[in-house]
């Protein structure tokens, strides 16, 4: 698998190791990596059941990967640089954060990959939430290529509240990119964003409702 050569240093040596580690231990799989451009931006949107889930999606994907993390991760000082290093920036929940949302724009007009989770917190059971609303508005804004995907077993490696990993099968599944231009040549409103919301997780809840990928 090419490695994207614009990769930190530590990020490139990390994402090398960790595709063969998480496949030894876990049986990890990737499904669908055809669907990701090898260049131009790229904004993936993932289902969110565990801390696990930047580390499958960030070893599913051959790219340079960017993720919004919650602002609460990044306390104390050592914790927030590293979140930094491996591409994260913090992203207030509960309240429209522009400076993320800014910040998610930046990186996808400049040609990289960004990962969010619409629903913006884990879930408790799996279950399927709905997309926060500056879902849609990032995804309207800019051209870049919108890809659902959907992370399973990631919630029995590391479940929520769980301190030790644990063994268990993992994989992660990316679907054909959405068809953007429908919603795009409309006059951006919060209706559009709120359909661009819920488009995503129509298609996250195909994959996970998907036996054979």
């Amino acid at each position: 698998m090419l490695v994207d050569r614009g990769m930190k240093f530590h990020y490139h040596f990390l994402h090398v190791v960790a595709r063969p580690l998480l496949s030894t231990l876990f049986k990890f799989e990737v499904f669908g990596a055809e669907h990701i451009p090898s260049k131009g931006g790229v904004l993936i949107m993932s289902n969110h059941v565990s801390y696990m889930d930047p580390v499958f999606m960030g070893a599913a994907v051959s790219r340079n990967l960017n993720y919004m993390a919650r602002s609460t991760l990044f306390r104390p000082d050592i914790v927030k640089r590293f979140l930094s290093s491996l591409n994260a920036f913090p992203v207030h929940l509960g309240v429209p954060d522009r400076r993320a949302i800014r910040n998610a724009l930046r990186l996808l007009k400049s040609g990289e990959m960004l990962l969010i989770f619409p629903e913006g917190t884990r879930s408790h059971d799996g279950t399927l939430g709905e997309a926060q609303p500056g879902i849609g508005l990032i995804a309207y804004r800019t051209d870049a290529v919108v890809i659902p995907a959907f992370i399973r077993g990631a919630e029995k490696v590391l479940p929520r509240g769980a301190k030790m990993i644990k063994s268990a099968k993992a994989s992660v599944a990316f679907a054909k990119p959405l068809d953007m231009e429908n919603f795009r040549r409309q006059k951006a409103s919060k209706d559009v964003y709120l359909a661009i919301g819920k488009e995503v997780m129509t298609k996250i809840s195909y994959l996970k409702n998907k036996s054979v990928y």
